[in-house]
């Protein structure tokens, strides 16, 4: 039985404007759904979607799985950081939250869940990333992987060990390398890319991806908005087998709002990798990849960027009026 749509509901304060939808399903195998997701405006100018596939004993999964949605949405909520700081905090919390309740409840030792996660600030994106659950862009009907698997098969093609066919039918496709809550200390991957007018992004579970192939993706993707293309993934899974859950979230950017950020982001689809503990060693480490601008030189740039079409109408003004001058001066 699947789980309804997400749809919005809160007001949206966000001026970059987009469509989502989420569904996540126990698939045809499983006798619990270990895969939770949050997909909608959040803060002051956010949205943010986030895929979490949980593993471990008897609703361990499903526990840590709804753990990490939950504590990196309110901590993302209540953040007054910048968004780069921001998210790895979150991350690091939802991560010590696991690890912490798995010590406190040892018949749930070992639980842990992959997590990806979307973030729009204006006209940049942000994908947080652990395990083996993915995030898609999907521009102009072509797709791109924007996150890397955490796992023992993709390592081995990442290294020309293992084709992806071969990663895709082995028996250890399913080791994951890096968990949320599994341990104290995680790798985090963070990544940037300008957000566009039209983008879809897809973020989901490998119940999905190991069953549908990413040209098959692309065209779900393009072809439906939200609300059905999530269903059509999730069926498409179902009539497939779908030995594992399977869960899907969808947003489509209708309109970008374009403003100056008080972090840098230059190196757009680079991954910048930390370790998350429980110091502030990781977080020093996404403040250096994502530094954030002078004070001054961020008022400067934001009245700048607020009047940029007065200030460039009036210089062209001024520079007609010196041109007519100095040709009169000279009849």
């Amino acid at each position: 039985m699947s789980l309804p749509t997400a749809t919005k509901t809160k007001q949206e304060p966000s001026r970059t404007r987009v469509k989502h939808a989420g569904l996540t399903d126990i698939g045809q195998v499983r006798a619990i759904n270990q895969d939770s997701y949050y997909v909608d405006y959040i803060g002051e100018h956010g949205f943010l979607a986030v895929v979490a596939d949980g593993m471990g004993g008897h609703k361990a999964g499903e526990i840590a799985s709804q753990k990490a949605v939950t504590v990196m949405s309110k901590a993302l909520e209540q953040a007054y950081a910048y968004p780069p700081t921001a998210i790895a905090k979150a991350v690091q919390a939802a991560n010590l939250d696991i690890y912490n309740y798995a010590l406190d409840n040892p018949e749930h030792k070992g639980m842990g869940t992959t997590l990806s996660s979307l973030y729009i600030d204006d006209q940049i994106g942000l994908v947080a990333h652990i395990g083996d659950s993915r995030a898609y862009l999907v521009r102009d009907g072509t797709i791109r992987q924007l996150t890397q698997d955490h796992s023992w098969v993709a390592e081995r093609v990442r290294l020309g060990i293992l084709t992806e066919e071969e990663a895709r039918n082995h028996r250890w496709r399913n080791v994951i390398t890096n968990a949320l809550g599994a341990n104290p200390e995680i790798k985090l991957d963070l990544m940037s890319f300008e957000v566009m007018p039209q983008d879809r992004i897809l973020l989901c579970s490998d119940g999905i991806t190991s069953l549908i192939e990413d040209a098959m993706l692309a065209r779900i993707v393009s072809q439906y908005m939200p609300e059905q293309a999530v269903e059509e993934l999730v069926d498409r899974a179902n009539e497939q087998g779908s030995p594992d859950n399977v869960t899907a979230v969808i947003v489509l950017v209708e309109h970008v709002e374009s403003n100056i950020k008080p972090y840098i982001t230059q190196n757009h689809y680079e991954f910048t990798t930390v370790k998350l503990k429980d110091t502030l060693s990781g977080i020093r480490q996404i403040e250096a990849a994502y530094p954030q601008q002078k004070r001054a030189k961020q008022v400067f740039l934001q009245l700048w960027w607020r009047y940029r079409n007065w200030l460039i109408g009036g210089g062209s003004m001024v520079a007609l009026l010196l041109l007519w001058l100095v040709i009169s001066l000279f009849r």
